[in-house]
């Protein structure tokens, strides 16, 4: 019987399901990950969302056979190493998408509309309306990096504010662009046109610090850019100085650790959260399902058409 460890908050159909099919589950989400992985230092598959996973816990673990993030993004895992002994890592792309892309339209419009700020005011007993004016989405230009299954859900949700939409994709097929009303073009134009820059690309040594002073310094006054992709694609610093000098509105979902204490973009970040894209019930449920139904083929029908860290 293969031993699965689900040491995260993971819906229970996980779970569920590879139980039914004869895998022993271990699912805690209350007990810290080395404790776990010392007590069961027999597990073969290992299923995780945010957990950083490095080379000591794989050590830790000498019957590992497969990683599964749940989830799309997967730079907590240590791939190389897995590769090194030998362990498949997978992800469940589009598992979380729509949760994502929900979230970067509110905020914003939130942004927008100064919900969080004014709802604060209003509690308080101030009556602060024209503190408060705001900007309206309809009809402005709408620029996306990445047009991955997040960036492509972002157009869509968006198409009934009758945006024009900016997107650069390398690897996106013009056909699919062509029916989602995305005119392809270059990052600098987006820059330099887009009233709102929503950013979808994986952090890696080619995308970190991607984002810097000079694409910045091409951005309208006022302009807005959302990040719920990865926090190291931005150069903080540069944002910094940009933003002080062009107002531009910074929404921000990531951290360089998914952890309380201070955040380096709090003085920077006009509206911030802790990294609640795919925190929604609909995107826990999609991601334990197809956790558990890509663990079930990869076992049992030798399917491996989601390995991120193929030899």
């Amino acid at each position: 019987m293969r031993k699965v460890l689900i040491p995260t908050k993971l819906d229970k159909f996980a779970a569920d399901m590879l139980s039914e099919r004869g895998y022993n589950v271990i699912l805690d989400a209350a007990t810290p990950l080395e404790d776990l992985v010392k007590a069961n230092a027999d597990t073969e598959v290992l299923i995780v969302r945010s957990e950083k996973i490095t080379s000591e816990i794989i050590d830790a673990l000498p019957q590992l056979k497969l990683i599964v993030r749940a989830g799309a993004g997967y730079n907590t895992i240590d791939i190389k190493y897995a590769r090194e002994r030998n362990v498949d890592v997978m992800n469940t792309p589009g598992a979380n998408s729509n949760g994502v892309a929900e979230e970067v339209i509110a905020m914003i419009l939130a942004a927008c509309r100064h919900v969080v700020a004014a709802d604060i005011s209003t509690r308080a007993g101030e009556w602060e309306k024209s503190k408060f004016m705001g900007r309206e989405l309809t009809g402005k230009t709408l620029g996306i990096i990445g047009l991955g299954h997040i960036g492509q859900l972002v157009v869509k949700r968006l198409s009934g504010f009758e945006i024009k939409a900016l997107g650069f994709d390398p690897y996106l097929p013009a056909e699919v662009a062509e029916k989602l009303g995305v005119k392809m073009t270059t990052v600098e134009e987006i820059f330099a046109e887009a009233d709102f820059i929503t950013l979808h690309i994986p952090e890696n040594d080619k995308t970190r610090g991607m984002f810097n002073r000079r694409l910045f310094d091409m951005m309208k006054p006022g302009a807005m850019l959302i990040n719920c992709a990865r926090s190291g694609i931005i150069n903080e610093d540069d944002l910094r100085a940009a933003k002080a000098e062009k107002k531009i509105v910074f929404c921000n979902d990531v951290y360089a650790k998914d952890a309380a204490g201070p955040k380096s973009v709090a003085d920077i970040a006009d509206l911030m959260l802790p990294h609640l894209g795919a925190n929604t019930v609909e995107a826990n449920l999609n991601a334990a399902r197809k956790s558990a139904e890509q663990t079930i083929a990869y076992f049992e029908q030798g399917n491996t058409d989601c390995v991120v860290n193929k030899a």
